[in-house]
């Protein structure tokens, strides 16, 4: 059960971190500015328009049964 916890968080943060780039990719380009310079500015918080259409959904639920499947293992164990 630790095992599979710990897969799906290392799925949530790997597909948080797919929107993120892909987002920030997207904003770059828009503002003709380099990658690198959008990801450390400090301005570009809140990018996450780019993000592709199914990117809400699978986050918002790979979150919240991933917490789940936390609690359930943490509260289950003696």
């Amino acid at each position: 059960m630790k095992r599979l916890t710990v897969g799906f968080w290392i799925v949530a943060v790997a597909l948080e971190s797919y929107g993120t780039m892909h987002a920030m990719s997207d904003k770059a380009r828009a503002a003709g500015k380099p990658f690198w310079r959008v990801l450390f500015s400090g301005q570009e918080f809140f990018i996450w328009h780019s993000a592709p259409g199914w990117y809400y959904p699978v986050l918002i639920g790979l979150t919240v049964f991933t917490g789940a499947l936390t609690a359930v293992y943490v509260f289950s164990r003696d």
